[in-house]
C-alpha cells in the first residue's frame, strides 16, 4: 500500500499524481488518441537518495506511455522501480502508475461537467479590443490571412505590442522567423520603450507545442496569443479537415483569445477563406483577408486593405484600410480605401457612396456617376439606410440631394 496519493487536474489534457511522503510525482500531458488507445507523455520525478536522476529537477524518467495498455503500465512500473532504486516492499510503483492511468482515463471519459445555460454568467459586452479600427476578439480565435508580403506578420506584432502597451499580457508564438527579427520590428513600431511582449519560438506543430504554450500562459497570466503562422504550425496539410480540426482543438486548449496568421491558395476561394478551405473559415469566429495595394511603388510605404470575410460574433464589418510607412520608425494609421483606385472598385456600393459624399452633397444621378453604379442601385441603398447613413433633402432648385447624416448633423 502506497502513502497518500493526490490526483491533480493541472489543465486540459494535463494531470499529475503527487506522493508527498515519498517525494514522487507522476505527471502526464500531451494526451492524444491513437487507434482508440489513450497515449500521453509521462514524466516522473523522485527526490529520494539513491534515485538515478536524469536532470537537476529530479526527473528519473520521461517518455510516451499507452495509458490504455496493461502491459505498457507494467513495463513502465518495472523500469521506474530500477531507476528509483526502491524495492517493491518499500514502494508499489505498479500501483502508482495504475492509479494515475485509471484516474486520467476516468476523467477524460467524463469530460467537462454539464451546466444549466441559464446559470452561466452572461458574457461581458466588451468582447473585443479595437486596434487600428480592427476588432480583436478577447476570447475567440480570429484568422488574419492573405498573400505573402501583405504585412500580416507586421500587423500581428503591432496588435501584440499595442495590447501589451495597454497592460494586456500577450504572447507571440512564432514558427517562421527569429526572436531577433521580431525584436527589431517591435522597436521600429514602438521605439526604445518597447512594450512587454512575451516571445516563444516554436519548432513543432501546435498540437505538440500547446502544452508548453499553456504553461507559459499560466506562468505569465497571458490573456492573448498570436500564432504566426498556421501553415507551419499545422500537423498535416493545412487544407485538410483533420489538420484544421486538430489545430483549433489545440487553440481551444490555450483558453485565451488568439490571432492566427494564415495564407491563401491560388484557388478561386483564395481571397474568401484561409487556404481556400471551408474548414478554417467555419471553425474561426472571425476572419479578415489582407490585400496589399498593387499600386504601391514607394518602397517606404505600403497600403493594406482588410476585408471582413466571416464572423460569428456580430455583423460583417466594412473593409478597413491601413497605411504603413517605413523608416527609422514604422507607423501604421487608418486610410480611406475609396481613395485608392485598386481597392475602391472592391468596396460595396454604400461604402463608395460614403466616400463620394464626404466632399459634399450630390444629386442621385451625380452620386451614381461618382461611384460608377446604376441609378436604381444608388436609390435602393439610400432608401435602405436613410436616416442612419444617408439623408435626402430637397433643394430650392427642386432637385433632391443626398447628404451624409453625420456631416449634416454636424
Amino acid at each position: 500500500m502506497n502513502p497518500a496519493q493526490d490526483f491533480i487536474v493541472v489543465g486540459d489534457g494535463c494531470y499529475r499524481v503527487e506522493i508527498a511522503d515519498m517525494g514522487i510525482v507522476l505527471h502526464v500531458d500531451r494526451l492524444r488518441r491513437e487507434h482508440g488507445d489513450l497515449i500521453g507523455e509521462l514524466t516522473v520525478t523522485c527526490n529520494l537518495a539513491g534515485a538515478r536522476r536524469l536532470t537537476d529537477e529530479d526527473i528519473i524518467s520521461v517518455g510516451n506511455i499507452n495509458l490504455s495498455s496493461i502491459r505498457a503500465r507494467q513495463d513502465r512500473a518495472s523500469y521506474l522501480a530500477k531507476r528509483s532504486q526502491l524495492a517493491s516492499d518499500k514502494f508499489d510503483w505498479y500501483g502508482a502508475v495504475e492509479y494515475l492511468c485509471l484516474r486520467v482515463i476516468q476523467t477524460e471519459r467524463v469530460g467537462q461537467p454539464a451546466v444549466l445555460l441559464r446559470d452561466v454568467p452572461k458574457p461581458s459586452p466588451d468582447t473585443a479590443w479595437t486596434i487600428y479600427g480592427l476588432p480583436v476578439l478577447r476570447e475567440h480565435p480570429t484568422v488574419l490571412f492573405g498573400d505573402g508580403a501583405s504585412g500580416k506578420s507586421l500587423l500581428a506584432l503591432a496588435v501584440a505590442g499595442t495590447l501589451a502597451a495597454r497592460d494586456v499580457p500577450t504572447l507571440y508564438a512564432d514558427w517562421e522567423t527569429t526572436a531577433g527579427d521580431h525584436r527589431d520590428r517591435l522597436e521600429a513600431l514602438f521605439g526604445g520603450e518597447m512594450p512587454r511582449v512575451i516571445y516563444r519560438r516554436c519548432e513543432w506543430p501546435l498540437t505538440h507545442e500547446a502544452d508548453g504554450l499553456r504553461r507559459i500562459i499560466l506562468t505569465h497570466d497571458i490573456q492573448y496569443i498570436v500564432l504566426d503562422s498556421v501553415a507551419v504550425g499545422c500537423d498535416g496539410p493545412p487544407e485538410a479537415a483533420e489538420a484544421a480540426a486538430a489545430y483549433f482543438r489545440a487553440v481551444r486548449q490555450l483558453r485565451v483569445g488568439a490571432l492566427l496568421v494564415a495564407h491563401v491558395t491560388k484557388s478561386e476561394e483564395g481571397d474568401k477563406r484561409p487556404f481556400g478551405s471551408a474548414f478554417w473559415s467555419n471553425l474561426a469566429r472571425s476572419t479578415w483577408f489582407a490585400k496589399r495595394s498593387e499600386a504601391d511603388g514607394d518602397a517606404g510605404r505600403m497600403t493594406v486593405a482588410l476585408f471582413h470575410r466571416k464572423t460569428n460574433v456580430g455583423p460583417l464589418l466594412p473593409a478597413r484600410g491601413l497605411r504603413v510607412t517605413f523608416g527609422d520608425r514604422v507607423t501604421i494609421e487608418p486610410t480611406d480605401l475609396a481613395e485608392h483606385h485598386d481597392f475602391a472598385a472592391k468596396l460595396p456600393t454604400w461604402q463608395r457612396m460614403v466616400a463620394a459624399l464626404k466632399a459634399g452633397p450630390l444629386t442621385l444621378p451625380e452620386l451614381a456617376t461618382a461611384v460608377e453604379a446604376k441609378l436604381d442601385t444608388v436609390i435602393k441603398v439610400v432608401k435602405r439606410s436613410e436616416g442612419r447613413t444617408f439623408s435626402r433633402v430637397d433643394g430650392a432648385d427642386g432637385k433632391a440631394r443626398i447628404y451624409l447624416v453625420e456631416r449634416r448633423t454636424a
